[in-house]
């Protein structure tokens, strides 16, 4: 007796990844036939993935779930790959998972009800009683939520079903926060979707590293519900104010964050060592002031506030432990620029740091 071959292919990339995350890593198949197969007749799959591989793989009829057949029916498989099958499968992923991003080494509650009323909201953690939790508490504010215990199957159902905003663990099995976020910055149709990393990370390299990915806020896992939502509807709101060029992160070649999570002086290290050139914007409640830097160093202050010196004001801002800011890489310089001091950025940080240190003793 002969075992039917059927082939399967995948229309894109994103395809065959929802497809991975919800059959094929688990060892099954759906084929869309318009009559279904008897369970336990056996078939083969000629599976072309993406980066062009086949694979033929050997399995056997089961009876397909009532919500997937539909009206004309399908056969779901369950597939008796082999170690180099799957090993292949899974190269195909992290292929598919690769982006450009270079390493970065070590780096009034009724109110906010009301505001995200409707929003939808993909909830990732791998903690059950977390997307328990903290699901059931934001879908009794109003919000629409889908859960999902990993990356993958996160990546999966925002490529079926775009949320509003992303909630999302960054330690996880299958598919780390890290690698979430680079994935979906890297997809057209995904790169603008609001990402906020639920963490206990603390260090400023771990969060700048998350900056340069995308993430949009972190928040802290034992934060209140209402103060979840209150900061979820300002990420929205922030977004919606400077939206993203489709296929874009939310800012290309920059940097946006919260000084609360990140401080001024770590950032400005960074910027150093990088040899950045751009304008770092900083802005709490109504003071504001922008930097603009030439290969690392600092060239000119907008703004010096109640200060006479560009040096002043810049360790005035170094003082600063809340607020926000974001950086817009290659921005021009003000023609006014060479009426301030070129200043390494070092010498800055270092001087702030004798001036703290000095006042400590004084005290």
């Amino acid at each position: 007796m002969s075992v039917p071959t059927f082939s399967v292919r995948f229309e894109s990339a994103d395809d065959f990844l929802v497809e991975y995350a919800d059959r094929l890593r688990h060892g099954q198949a759906l084929l869309p036939l318009p009559e279904p197969l008897s369970p336990g007749t056996p078939v083969r799959l000629k599976i072309r993935l993406p980066d062009e591989r086949l694979l033929y793989v050997l399995g056997s009829a089961i009876a397909a779930d009532r919500r997937e057949r539909g009206e004309d029916g399908a056969t779901a498989v369950r597939l008796a790959m082999t170690t180099d099958q799957r090993s292949a499968l899974e190269a195909c992923v992290a292929g598919l998972m690769r982006t450009d991003e270079p390493p970065l080494g070590d780096l009034p509650e009724a109110e906010a009800d009301a505001l995200a009323a409707g929003v939808s909201v993909l909830l990732v953690d791998d903690s059950v009683s977390m997307r328990i939790e903290l699901g059931d508490a934001l879908r009794s504010r109003g919000l629409r939520v889908r859960v999902a215990d990993n990356g993958l199957v996160a990546l999966s159902a925002a490529l079926k079903r775009p949320p509003d905003i992303i909630l999302t663990d960054v330690e996880m099995p299958e598919m780390d926060g890290w690698t979430f976020v680079r994935t979906l910055r890297a997809r057209p149709s995904l790169a603008s979707i609001p990402i906020v990393f639920l963490t206990r990370l603390s260090d400023d390299m771990s969060r700048l590293r998350g900056y340069r990915l995308g993430v949009d806020d972190y928040l802290p896992k034992t934060m209140p519900p209402a103060e979840i939502i209150a900061r979820v509807q300002g990420v929205l709101t922030r977004r919606r104010q400077v939206p993203a060029s489709p296929g874009e992160a939310a800012v290309v070649g920059g940097l946006r964050g919260r000084l609360e999570h990140v401080r001024l002086g770590s950032l400005l290290a960074f910027l150093e060592s990088e040899r950045r050139s751009g304008a770092l914007q900083l802005s709490k409640g109504g003071d504001a002031a922008t930097m603009y830097l030439e290969q690392g160093t600092l060239e000119f202050v907008d703004n010096l506030g109640p200060y006479s010196h560009p040096h002043d004001r810049v360790f005035s801002l170094l003082s600063w432990t809340r607020g926000e800011f974001e950086f817009t890489a290659d921005a021009p310089l003000p023609e006014a620029a060479g009426e301030q001091p070129t200043t390494p950025l070092t010498y800055l940080l270092m001087e702030h740091a004798r001036r703290e240190d000095e006042a400590k003793a004084v005290m």
